[in-house]
C-alpha cells in the first residue's frame, strides 16, 4: 500500500513534459518617418513543436495599412504566396503570405522544421501617427497576446527623440522609456500571453500627417481610454498570484481597513482644524449670490486668486499664469507678436525684449524663465513647453509661492487670524469680514462671466473692463469660453492693437500648453523611476491601433 501511495504522489509532483512551440526573444526596431509612415523590422528566434506555421495578428487597423512585407528565415529569403492556412508543413515550407480575416490581417510564414531558427520580418505600416486638438499620438499594440522569454523595441525617427518625450507601455511587466533619442521597452521577466502597448506623445506638427481618429479629440481622451483596467506591478519580487492568494489578499484587506478608516478620519479631522472659514461660521451662499459685474478685490489678481483657494471655488494654482501675462501686456511689459515664417508660415511669440521692470520679485521670477525659455527673447508656445517638460517643479513651484505669499501677506495685515474657540470658528484660522464681502463680489463675478452671453449684455455689460475681465476668467480658469463670447458681443473690443483677439488666443495656447506639457512630465515622473527609465502597467492599452488576437505558433 506504501508503494501505490509513494507512486501516486510522485505521479502529482512531477512535472509534466507538455511539447510547445518555443520563442526565444522578439525583437523590433520601428523608425517612424516625417511622413507617419514606420518602418518596422522584427527578429524573432523560435523553435517549432509542431504545426505549419507562424503567424502575427494586426487587427483594428483603422485607417492604416500594410505594406512592403517580406520574411527571411536564418538570413534566407522566402518567396510570398497567397495564404491559406490549412496547407500542410510541406506546402508552407519556405513561403510567406497574409491570411485576411474578419478583423483584419495575418502575417504568416512557414515553419520548415522542428528546429530552432532565426525569422525576419520587414513591413511599412501607414498613418503610423495621428492627431488630436494638442498633440500627436503613436498608439500601438507591438505585440499582442504572447508568450515570449525576452522582448525588445526601439522606436527611432528622423529627429532624436528628448529625454522629456512622454511615453507610456501597457500590457506587459517591464519597461518604457526615452534614452539616447529613442525610444526603448522591454520586459522583467518572460510574458505568459501578455500583450505590449505603446504610448507616445509628440507635439503639433512633429510629424507631416492630418490622420485623424474619430473618438481621440485630445491627448487627455486617449491617456483616459489606455489608463483604464491598468494595474502597477510589484517591482520587487513579483510573481502573478495564485487564487488562494487573492482570497487571502482579500481577506487582509479587509482586516486592515478599519485602521485606515480611523486614520483618514483623524486626517479629516485636522484639516477641518487646519482649515480656513469665517468669523460667527459664515459661509458663501452659492445659490444665492448676486451676480457682480464690476472687477472687485480692488481688481488685485493676486488677491483673487487667493480667495479662489480659500474659498474652493475651483482652484487651480496654474489658472492665474495667464491673467499675469495679460497684465504684462496691458502694462506694456510685454507683447504678442505675430510675422511671417519659412514657407510664409505664420510664427506667433510674445516679444520679451521691452526691457520691463517689476515691483514684484516673483514676477520677475517668472519673467526671467520664460526670457530663459526663449533663447532669444521672442518666446513660442512650443519653447515654453519644452523648458516646463523639464523644470515642471521649478514652474509649478513659483504659482505655489504666489499663492501662498498672498495669503501669508492676509495673514499679517490681520485679515486672517487664529480663533480663540469653536464658537467664533469651525476652522483653526478665521478670515474677517472684508474676505467675506470680497469674496461674495468675486463669486459674483464668476457666475455674471458664466452667464452674460445669455443677458441682454449690450445694456448692461461694463465693455471697457473687457481686459480684466478676461484675467479674472483665467483666474476663474473659464478665459477661452469669455474670450469667444466677448468677440462674438462685441468684437470691436477685440479690435485693439495692443491686445486684440489674436493676443488672447496665443496667451490661451501658450498657458495651458505649458501647463500641459509640465503636467504631463510631473505625472511621468510620478510613475516612472528616477534615473530616467519608466515601468510599465500591467493591463490597459485598451482601443490601441493592431490588437486583438495574438503571435506565435499554430
Amino acid at each position: 500500500m506504501k508503494k501505490y501511495c509513494l507512486l501516486l504522489f510522485l505521479l502529482l509532483v512531477m512535472p509534466i513534459s507538455v511539447y510547445a512551440d518555443h520563442m526565444y526573444s522578439v525583437d523590433m526596431n520601428i523608425d517612424i518617418e516625417k511622413n507617419g509612415v514606420a518602418n518596422i523590422v522584427e527578429t524573432w528566434v523560435v523553435e517549432a513543436s509542431g504545426g505549419s506555421e507562424w503567424y502575427k495578428t494586426m487587427y483594428n487597423m483603422g485607417a492604416s495599412e500594410v505594406y512592403d512585407y517580406k520574411v527571411s528565415m536564418d538570413g534566407k529569403s522566402l518567396t510570398y504566396k497567397d495564404w491559406n492556412v490549412n496547407e500542410s508543413l510541406q506546402e508552407k515550407a519556405g513561403y510567406y503570405g497574409i491570411n485576411y480575416a474578419t478583423e483584419g490581417m495575418e502575417l504568416c510564414f512557414g515553419k520548415s522544421d522542428m528546429k530552432k531558427h532565426t525569422f525576419k520580418l520587414e513591413y511599412k505600416v501607414s498613418n503610423y501617427i495621428f492627431n488630436t486638438n494638442d498633440s500627436q499620438v503613436l498608439y500601438w499594440t507591438l505585440m499582442p497576446n504572447v508568450s515570449v522569454d525576452n522582448f525588445t523595441v526601439n522606436v527611432t525617427s528622423y529627429y532624436k527623440f528628448p529625454d522629456t518625450l512622454d511615453v507610456w507601455g501597457y500590457g506587459y511587466k517591464g519597461y518604457a522609456y526615452v534614452k539616447d533619442g529613442k525610444i526603448s521597452m522591454s520586459n522583467e521577466g518572460s510574458l505568459n500571453d501578455d500583450y505590449v502597448v505603446l504610448l507616445a506623445k509628440f507635439p503639433l506638427n512633429t510629424f507631416d500627417t492630418d490622420y485623424k481618429v474619430e473618438g481621440y479629440d485630445t491627448f487627455d481622451s486617449v491617456l483616459n481610454r489606455a489608463e483604464e483596467g491598468t494595474y502597477e506591478y510589484d517591482y520587487g519580487e513579483y510573481h502573478k498570484p495564485t487564487f488562494i492568494e487573492k482570497i487571502f489578499a482579500f481577506i487582509a484587506s479587509l482586516m486592515s481597513f478599519l485602521p485606515f478608516f480611523i486614520i483618514g478620519l483623524i486626517i479629516w479631522f485636522a484639516a477641518i482644524k487646519n482649515g480656513y472659514g469665517y468669523k460667527d461660521n459664515k459661509t458663501i451662499d452659492k445659490k444665492n449670490t448676486m451676480m457682480f459685474r464690476d472687477i472687485p478685490c480692488n481688481k488685485d489678481i493676486y488677491y483673487a486668486n487667493a480667495l479662489v483657494m480659500l474659498n474652493n471655488f475651483n482652484y487651480k494654482e496654474t489658472n492665474i499664469f495667464g491673467a499675469i501675462i495679460l497684465k504684462w501686456v496691458k502694462q506694456k511689459k510685454i507683447a504678442f507678436k505675430n510675422e511671417q515664417g519659412v514657407f510664409n508660415k505664420e510664427k506667433s511669440s510674445l516679444d520679451l525684449t521691452m526691457n520691463p521692470t517689476f515691483d514684484n520679485p516673483l514676477e520677475q521670477e517668472l519673467f526671467d524663465i520664460m526670457y530663459k525659455a526663449s533663447g532669444d527673447g521672442l518666446l513660442e508656445t512650443k519653447e515654453l513647453e519644452k523648458w516646463c517638460r523639464k523644470h515642471y517643479d521649478k514652474f509649478f513651484g513659483i504659482f505655489k509661492r504666489i499663492t501662498n505669499e498672498k495669503i501669508d501677506n492676509l495673514k499679517s495685515s490681520g485679515h486672517i487670524y487664529k480663533r480663540q474657540d469653536k464658537s467664533e470658528c469651525k476652522k483653526h484660522n478665521v478670515m474677517d469680514d472684508t474676505i467675506y464681502n470680497d469674496s461674495q463680489q468675486l463669486y459674483g463675478l464668476k457666475l455674471y462671466l458664466q452667464e452674460f452671453s445669455r443677458m441682454d449684455t449690450k445694456e448692461v455689460m461694463e465693455v471697457h473692463l473687457w481686459d480684466e475681465y478676461l484675467m479674472f476668467a483665467y483666474i476663474f480658469g473659464i478665459a477661452n469660453k469669455v474670450a469667444a463670447q466677448l468677440k462674438n458681443l462685441y468684437p470691436e473690443v477685440m479690435e485693439n492693437p495692443q491686445m486684440d483677439y489674436n493676443t488672447i488666443v496665443f496667451v490661451n495656447n501658450i498657458s495651458t500648453r505649458s501647463v500641459s506639457a509640465a503636467s504631463a512630465a510631473r505625472s511621468a515622473a510620478e510613475n516612472y523611476s528616477s534615473g530616467g527609465g519608466g515601468f510599465s502597467s500591467g493591463g490597459g492599452g485598451g482601443g490601441s491601433f493592431g490588437g486583438g488576437g495574438g503571435m506565435g505558433g499554430r
